[in-house]
């Protein structure tokens, strides 16, 4: 067996995220290193992560047809002598899988049964889906035996000058100690936690006398007049070196939230059309998911929830339920 490996992952930024952990567990425990194919937006996930020998980014031109042809080709010619690991397992991947010379192995990725599940609920498919969250599915590609989720977490490997410049930029606006950190947003609409619950969110914050932020990507900003809003204004590693300077990230099902995670960042999740079942869930000792015990859930793969949907699982869910989540990770904090 090869100790150089390609690893294809596109998809979404939490998608790339939960490969971090299981390349460092193949690293540290097979001493494996890897050559990663990734979305160009997302190659900073990767930089000094010590399993990773190289980036090779796709480009957005590169991932329409033609341009897909090509890069494969190309990355055929110059990396098929190594062992491929298909982590994303589509229809684009199964072209680079089809021309590629040496050995091939791929993921249970599940898709059947996530969609029979979420049509139906039987708890056959249930039982199987929750044996095992995304990375432990990811680490099945090479792994004999299924490692324990408390060693795939995701991982982000900052340097100090990165959060250094993380801790200035947070006592430039008057902020200090431990900060509770903000992500309003969702690809999704059904995923969104609705508008005025964050702000009671913030007005219960201020009453505790905590202090907050808001991180993402989004057009228009949350509070785009709060110097607070930090919308827009930061990358992925700048993103994740603030966020390692927080108490806590309250999201919804999101990039954020892994990005918490692989910053060592205790997460609440807030979780209304996707579920647990599909196993991206934040795994850390101290995360808390909170989600309403509606039997229409979970109603979508990816939080896309039906037209009709008026995303009440995400309306039912209060603000106070978060201050209660956030009062118990300061007790495991304190413990």
């Amino acid at each position: 067996m090869s100790d150089n490996y390609v690893v294809i992952r596109l998809g979404s930024l939490g998608d790339v995220l939960l490969t971090t952990g299981v390349l460092g567990y193949w690293y540290e425990t097979r001493g494996w290193r890897f050559h990663v194919v990734t979305r160009s937006g997302f190659s900073g996930i990767f930089k000094h992560h010590p399993a990773v020998r190289e980036v090779l980014p796709v480009s957005p031109h590169q991932l329409t047809a033609r341009g897909w042809w090509d890069f494969c080709r190309s990355l055929e010619k110059t990396h098929s002598s190594m062992e491929l690991i298909d982590l994303h397992v589509n229809l684009r991947t199964a072209f680079l899988r089809h021309i590629w010379t040496a050995k091939v192995r791929s993921y249970p990725k599940l898709g059947l049964g996530r969609r029979i599940y979420a049509k139906t609920g039987l708890s056959a498919f249930k039982k199987r889906l929750i044996e095992k969250n995304v990375p432990q599915r990811y680490a099945a590609a090479l792994s004999q035996g299924v490692p324990d989720q408390s060693v795939l977490t995701p991982r982000l490997y900052l340097k100090p000058g990165e959060v250094l410049d993380a801790e200035k930029r947070l006592a430039a606006l008057g902020l200090g100690g431990k900060i509770i950190c903000l992500h309003p947003y969702a690809t999704h609409q059904a995923k969104a936690w609705p508008s005025e619950k964050w702000m009671q969110l913030i007005d219960l914050l201020e009453a505790k006398g905590l202090d907050w932020i808001v991180i993402g990507q989004n057009r228009p900003p949350f509070l785009s007049s709060n110097p607070r809003d930090l919308t827009n204004q930061t990358s992925i590693r700048e993103t994740g070196a603030i966020i390692r300077k927080c108490r806590t990230v309250i999201t919804g099902d999101s990039g954020p939230m892994h990005l918490a995670s692989a910053a060592g960042t205790p997460v609440i999740g807030l979780f209304g059309p996707t579920s647990r079942e599909w196993g991206f869930y934040p795994s850390g000792p101290r995360d808390i998911l909170i989600e309403s015990n509606l039997s229409c859930r979970p109603c979508s793969l990816h939080g896309k929830a039906p037209g009709k949907c008026a995303a009440k699982c995400m309306h039912v869910l209060e603000p106070e339920l978060v201050i209660n989540a956030l009062n118990k990770i300061k007790s495991s904090t304190l413990s």
